[in-house]
């Protein structure tokens, strides 16, 4: 019985919008998996982050890496969700915030 349709236009029409897919299980505690393909809107100004917004960022010697992102002065700390990974704390020059999340894709 379909009582609702997923619109989801709206997320492809906007511009600057790209696709990760998910290596590992650092933010497994956010129902994030290992596989999944997350959709990320291009960030062009980091000031507009919220601290708490799951962003994808490129850190040096690391690659990108998805992580919650949290702002403190100079610093920038990313924070997996899973115990098991300990937070990144970079100089806010250091790295680099490719996107936000927008969307999870899960195939099954």
């Amino acid at each position: 019985d379909v009582q609702e349709n997923l619109d989801v236009t709206d997320v492809f029409k906007k511009k600057d919008v790209f696709a990760l897919t998910v290596n590992g299980d650092s933010m497994i505690d956010a129902c994030i998996a290992d596989g999944d393909i997350v959709l990320m809107e291009a960030i062009k100004e980091s000031s507009s982050l919220r601290n708490g917004n799951i962003v994808s960022a490129l850190v040096p010697g690391s690659g990108t890496t998805l992580k919650y992102f949290n702002r403190s002065g100079q610093y920038v700390i990313l924070e997996a969700a899973n115990p098991s990974y300990k937070p990144l704390k970079l100089n806010a020059g250091d790295v680099v915030i490719q996107g936000k999340l927008i969307a999870v894709w899960r195939n099954i």
